[in-house]
């Protein structure tokens, strides 16, 4: 059946109106000429709203959090550590660098020598607040001993004074205190603390010692309370060593370095000085000297920069015909 026969039974009433006012003889003609069968085609589907690609929202990213940075670092002369108010912080200067601008070489020099000086005399200062208690049992002899104790000066209380003024020296050199670095004054009163530490463990040595000798036991060797071991302990402020071992090790000796550059009369007669004290003592005393030694090198080093960087600035005063009375002295002695 041809497409108008298709197009007859459809249920548009439009279409079957039009095919019905058709002659009949030319519809059926139609019919007949027709081989294919028309189908129309459905209409296509109503075209959905879509919305314009750059309004639509993007697609929610998963927030990745952000790293913390770190706390910006502030001055030690701030009294929040924890990094508050860093960026009033951010142009600060210390005074002592202020001042150092308009220094004269002579005057930088003679800075050197001054904290040197200070840092040495600082070291007895610091002892004696360590013997704080036996500075007042002295004191108190003097002032409500008896007449016995009057009448021999208070000598065992001037000799455990003078004993522990001098073994908190040697500590406190030992730990590093004569070093001119630039540390803060929290630094110092943990060094002067250590040092008091390694005190207090010495004379509990000495007092089991002594009761070992009392009660005719054997007697203990304990390790050094200056050892590299305890050393570390201290710093860190961990409980010291106590072991009983050997109390000199091969390594005892001071390294040949802090020897260097000594007259060997002066280092025979360090080990001359050294051989009748106890196997403590002497390692004490050599941790002491090896402390000092080291101070004493790193002012000397401190020193010849100071003449480095004053003969830099009075060879470019003399270039720039700046050159004053005293560049000219120093000039004539080779300086």
């Amino acid at each position: 059946m041809g497409w108008w026969g298709s197009s007859s039974n459809g249920n548009d009433p439009s279409q079957n109106d039009a095919i019905g006012k058709l002659d009949p003889s030319l519809r059926e003609f139609l019919d007949q000429e027709s081989t294919v069968e028309y189908t129309p085609k459905p209409p296509p589907p109503p075209p959905t709203p879509t919305e314009p690609l750059l309004s639509r929202p993007p697609d929610p990213k998963p927030s990745v959090p952000k790293i913390e940075e770190a706390k910006p670092k502030v001055p030690r002369e701030s009294l929040f550590p924890d990094g508050r108010y860093a960026h009033l912080w951010k142009n600060y200067e210390p005074q002592s660098s202020v001042e150092a601008r308009g220094k004269s070489d002579q005057e930088r020099l003679s800075d050197v020598v001054e904290a040197y000086n200070d840092r040495r005399a600082s070291v007895g200062r610091v002892a004696s607040e360590n013997c704080a208690l036996e500075v007042l049992a002295v004191q108190d002899c003097y002032k409500n001993g008896s007449y016995m104790k009057k009448m021999m000066m208070c000598r065992d209380e001037n000799r455990a004074q003078n004993r522990c003024l001098e073994m908190q020296a040697k500590f406190l050199k030992a730990l590093g205190y004569l070093n001119m670095n630039d540390r803060s004054p929290a630094d110092d009163e943990k060094i002067q603390m250590h040092a008091d530490k390694l005190y207090l463990q010495m004379l509990e040595q000495e007092k089991m010692i002594e009761q070992a000798k009392k009660e005719g036991l054997p007697i203990p060797e304990y390790q050094s309370v200056i050892s590299k071991v305890n050393l570390s302990a201290a710093m860190k402020g961990d409980p010291l060593e106590s072991k009983q071992i050997f109390p000199e090790s091969p390594d005892a000796d001071i390294p040949e370095d802090a020897w260097k550059g000594v007259p060997a009369a002066t280092r025979k007669n360090y080990e001359k000085s050294i051989e009748k004290l106890s196997p403590a003592e002497r390692e004490i005393e050599r941790k002491a000297l090896e402390g000092e030694v080291a101070a004493t090198r790193a002012y000397s080093k401190n020193v010849r920069n100071a003449f480095v960087d004053e003969r830099i600035h009075r060879l470019k005063r003399k270039e720039e015909g700046q050159a004053t009375i005293g560049d000219m002295i120093k000039t004539w002695w080779g300086w």
